[in-house]
């Protein structure tokens, strides 16, 4: 007789349970179909810092290629000095070197036992 209390005790938890999500969900639905539709498409706007200035665009690449651009004042500087255009090719020379030296070789398939 013990047994059949616990069970029927746990069988209660459980249809609290389900009763409680499908209340949640149903609930969920209808304040998701009573929302407002937005009007106009968002989208993503102009970087704002925290004073609420918009923060210049740097274009990657295009006039910019092989140049340095500088975060650490806060602001985006580009710097195109001869000791950074030699700190580049040092490190795309050591990029080509290290690719010349890395070979990768397929596992060799054992043949299929009949």
């Amino acid at each position: 007789m013990r047994r059949s209390k616990e069970i029927v005790l746990l069988l209660a938890l459980l249809l609290g349970a389900v009763a409680f999500v499908l209340w949640y969900v149903i609930d969920r639905r209808a304040e998701n179909q009573a929302a407002a539709v937005p009007t106009e498409p968002r989208s993503i706007g102009p970087l704002v810092d925290q004073a609420g200035a918009s923060q210049p665009w740097v274009e990657l690449g295009g006039k910019n290629e092989g140049k340095t651009i500088d975060f650490s004042g806060g602001q985006p500087v580009i710097r195109d000095t001869p000791e950074d255009r030699a700190a580049i090719a040092a490190a795309l020379k050591e990029i080509h070197g290290a690719v010349k030296e890395v070979t990768f070789e397929a596992p060799k398939a054992e043949p299929k036992k009949p």
